[in-house]
């Protein structure tokens, strides 16, 4: 892989994340409005996944990759796994509009960015992911460390978290951990039919399959606590997540093949706390002001990204 598309994948993957912390203020007054953060997702996969049949239908090259895809599961290093990626995204929307009520957002946020760099790690390793095998260093362990180190520094003072439950904390771990595993496997359906879009398709139809099964258990065990999506009519603006879903999902699809798994996770969190400066300072609410946790956060977290491109002493990717 040559550095430029190394350059070109790095600079995709920071823009995705500085769409997710768009997309996360958007989501949280979705959450808010239809009072289920699985009922404000159902609506988001749902206006990406129409986005996605309009823009892949339109597309001669999208049209003839997607009718080949069931072509290749079996074949071609395509296991039929690998179009599950849906159900991470699914799993990562549950565990927040299950634990940060619990947990906090700061604990929470700590939490999956462990999750999501552990899980990194461990997801190079065994090459899930399009790129192969990336062998585990003592720069990337401590790249990821740090990761979760700036994350606490950067919610310091931001948010009171409430007592620590142990299962929700490991729901929170969890969440970030099939994060991982769902850009991996998308990397591997994109690299695989060469179309990003196509990869996104599949992400969405599976994740919004998922969400409608935990929809369900909602309405069976807790109906009271399902929501409504009357109120979004008030606000039908706040449907443009969903096409903040769809470049998110379809950028680090694209992108992660050039840059593994563990480093693509710390390029989108350095977009994200660098996008959520952005928002702060434009769209400012209560208890989120910028301050120098957040501005000692992001420093940190650069200094994770260049620890994890580091190959050897004295040498970079």
């Amino acid at each position: 892989m040559s550095a430029s598309s190394r350059r070109a994948s790095a600079a995709v993957a920071f823009g995705a994340g500085l769409v997710v912390a768009v997309q996360g203020r958007i989501n949280g007054e979705v959450g808010d409005l239809t009072g289920n953060g699985v009922l404000g997702a159902i609506l988001n996969f749902t206006v990406g996944l129409l986005l996605l049949i309009v823009v892949v239908g339109s597309r001669q090259a999208t049209r003839d990759a997607l009718r080949g895809l069931p072509g290749m599961i079996g074949g071609s290093g395509l296991p039929w796994w690998t179009l599950t990626g849906g159900i991470g995204g699914a799993i990562y929307v549950t565990g927040q509009s299950t634990t940060v009520a619990v947990l906090g957002v700061a604990l929470f946020t700590v939490a999956t960015v462990a999750g999501s760099t552990g899980a990194g790690l461990l997801v190079d390793k065994v090459g899930l992911g399009p790129g192969g095998r990336v062998p585990v260093t003592a720069w990337r362990v401590v790249a990821s460390m740090l990761a979760v180190v700036a994350v606490w520094v950067g919610s310091g003072g931001r948010d009171g978290a409430g007592a620590v439950s142990i299962p929700f904390l490991l729901l929170a771990l969890a969440a970030g951990a099939a994060g991982a595993a769902q850009v991996a496997v998308n990397g591997r359906v994109s690299s695989a039919t060469r179309q990003p879009l196509v990869a996104t398709l599949v992400n969405f139809v599976v994740g919004l399959v998922t969400l409608m099964v935990i929809l369900a258990g909602q309405m069976v065990f807790t109906p009271e606590r399902v929501g409504s999506l009357a109120p979004m009519a008030d606000k039908p603006w706040l449907l443009v997540s969903g096409a903040m879903g769809v470049l998110f999902v379809a950028g680090s699809a694209w992108s992660v093949r050039a840059l593994g798994v563990l480093l693509l996770s710390l390029v989108v969190l350095a977009g994200t706390l660098v996008g959520a400066v952005a928002v702060d300072l434009v769209l400012p609410t209560d208890g989120a002001a910028v301050n120098g946790y957040l501005l000692a956060g992001i420093a940190l977290t650069f200094a994770s990204v260049g620890l994890a491109v580091v190959r050897r002493r004295g040498h970079r990717a």
